[in-house]
């Protein structure tokens, strides 16, 4: 019992000693923020790579900030907020989104990236002008082709500088070679010199011209008329020549100059459309100084109505597409089924 006693105290004194041992290293866990010495120090070189970074993101916006100006400017109806919360506020399911989206891109099928914006504001355009209240129908289309014009106008903006990569890439391979090989700068020479040719021919030619023949017109018809039935190249019209009607005739004509090939191709899709009460000729007309007998330019008339009624010519839908041409097969069936069974 004397000995127990004895060493009691020392054996209290050696579990107080853990205890506050255990205490001391609990609170090193519970605070590791005060021991300053574990913090591995910032490197000097990894501040000067986020201090790059964060440069050249700045640059990057700075030079996206005038090509989201210049677009703004082109198209006024980005900047068009009342427009927006309009549009936006009308409710579409993703069925009406897929089938109007489906209708724009086949009507666009085939036309150059470059053209495809004003295309598509033009078309905005011919919706909201002088229509203050818009219906919901319309408003989901503008809705479509608002998304649409910001994503073809990212997309000719990637376009346009993978483009100049090559361009640098291919001068630069140019100019390796013409160092190196005497052949090369012969050739450079002789294509120099039928590029001149070609230019002199060009100037005592002129430029070529798109007119385009519309025929089966309204006696009362105006240039207004004819510039809202082609609303969406109004950028691109020149010109427009209705010359009068001959006495005793039922119809007019008219003659309409573009600018450029898509938009001449955009106007030849209009064939067969209706401009009032009347279904309209669009038609390929042959330059007045060309050397084109009539056979040849009614073959190439025949052509692009071919191509129109096959959906390839700019801003063409598919003959087997349209309504009226499903409404057509569906009765000529119902005929037949009618004649079988009788």
């Amino acid at each position: 019992m004397d000995e127990t006693t004895k060493t009691s105290p020392s054996i209290t004194r050696q579990k107080r000693k853990r205890k506050s041992k255990t205490k001391f290293t609990a609170s090193q866990q519970k605070n590791p923020k005060l021991d300053n010495s574990t913090e591995s120090p910032v490197k000097p070189a990894k501040i000067v790579k986020i201090q790059t970074e964060a440069v050249v993101m700045k640059a990057k916006k700075d030079e996206e900030l005038p090509e989201i100006l210049e677009a703004s400017e082109r198209f006024p109806i980005l900047k068009n907020q009342e427009l927006i919360n309009k549009f936006l506020k009308v409710p579409m399911t993703n069925n009406q989104k897929g089938r109007i989206r489906q209708a724009i891109r086949d009507s666009l099928q085939g036309t150059s990236n470059i053209l495809v914006p004003e295309i598509i504001h033009n078309k905005i355009q011919s919706i909201v002008k002088g229509n203050s209240n818009l219906t919901d129908s319309e408003l989901r289309r503008v809705r479509i082709l608002y998304n649409l014009l910001k994503t073809s106008l990212k997309e000719k903006e990637k376009n346009v500088d993978v483009k100049q990569k090559l361009k640098k890439e291919k001068v630069e391979k140019v100019k390796k070679e013409t160092e190196d090989s005497p052949k090369a700068k012969e050739k450079e020479g002789k294509k120099d010199k039928e590029e001149k040719k070609e230019q002199l021919e060009k100037k005592v030619k002129g430029p070529k011209r798109y007119v385009v023949f519309l025929g089966n017109l309204p006696l009362d018809v105006d240039k207004d008329k004819i510039i809202n039935h082609f609303s969406e190249m109004n950028e691109h019209i020149i010109d427009i020549r209705i010359p009068k009607p001959l006495p005793g005739k039922k119809n007019a004509i008219a003659y309409l100059e573009l600018s450029n090939e898509p938009s001449y191709e955009f106007a030849l899709s209009k064939h067969h459309s209706m401009l009032g009460k009347k279904r309209i000729n669009v038609l390929y007309t042959a330059p007045k100084n060309a050397k084109q007998t009539k056979s040849s330019s009614k073959g190439k008339t025949a052509k692009l109505i071919a191509l129109q009624k096959s959906g390839k010519l700019v801003g063409s839908i598919p003959l087997a597409k349209k309504r009226s041409q499903r409404r057509l097969k569906q009765k000529q069936a119902q005929a037949k089924l009618a004649a079988e069974s009788a």
